[in-house]
């Protein structure tokens, strides 16, 4: 590479989410009776987390599409596409690192695990690029909602024929979920091993957190579910206001 200086620029911020989010944890303790499919947890705070896998994942998968390198079925992700250089696939990783037809790049995204600090009381009003309502903490939005943030939502399969219930497996079910209101920090960690690339890469990481607020994270988002909206984001010590990324 030329042009070499290591160095982080960190991205940070707030994620609140306006619908309740779902990403799955183990249901090893479920009951009878009790929630069919528990969100990830903590083990030691019985606090809800989004793993920085999750937010890595749809990142990618939203930035693949709008570039429009989507690997072919059965392909693994390449540094080159269509005899082009492939960034997403830089900046996130690929694996064709044994594969001596492509020169090996480090992986150039770090996502930490967004843990909760608080939460939110009116989300109708949150408008703009800063969190302008107060945020509850842990200890008070616990005792309003009077659990450790979650909740169960009621699903059901519809005969879309009928319009009614699925006799066959479309049964009452339990889903846990993160509730709206509830606000996540956020970071994300870019590696820049290259100046020359360095605003190429800042870009599609701003791209990708637009990506994402105008998509969902987590499951059931084409029921409403996982809509979140960031909040507070600075580059180093610089504002970031989403509205300004183009897409």
């Amino acid at each position: 590479m030329d042009n070499v200086k290591y160095s982080n620029v960190i991205f940070s911020g707030k994620i609140l989410l306006l619908s309740g989010l779902h990403i799955g944890g183990s249901d090893s303790g479920v009951k009878i009776g009790g929630i069919d499919s528990p969100v990830i947890k903590n083990p030691i705070s019985g606090l809800p987390y989004i793993p920085g896998s999750s937010l890595k994942g749809k990142m990618r998968f939203l930035l693949e599409h709008y570039y429009q390198v989507v690997p072919s079925s059965g392909d693994i992700s390449s540094p080159m596409h269509n005899g082009k250089r492939n960034e997403v696939a830089i900046v996130f990783g690929h694996m064709e690192h044994a594969n001596l037809k492509f020169q090996s790049y480090p992986t150039r995204v770090i996502f930490r695990d967004s843990n909760i600090t608080g939460a939110v009381e009116n989300i109708g009003s949150c408008e703009g690029p800063v969190l302008t309502q107060p945020v509850l903490d842990i200890a008070t939005a616990k005792m309003k909602m009077n659990s450790l943030f979650v909740e169960g939502k009621t699903e059901v399969a519809i005969d879309r024929n009928t319009g009614t219930v699925k006799q066959k497996g479309g049964g009452l079910r339990q889903v846990e979920r993160v509730p709206a209101g509830t606000v996540f920090d956020l970071e994300i960690v870019l590696r820049v091993f290259d100046n020359n690339e360095k605003d190429e890469h800042l870009k599609i990481i701003k791209q990708g957190l637009k990506l994402l607020q105008n998509d969902a994270l987590g499951g059931y988002g084409s029921r409403g579910g996982g809509r979140v909206k960031f909040f507070d984001l600075k580059v180093d010590d610089q504002a970031l206001d989403l509205n300004d990324i183009a897409l």
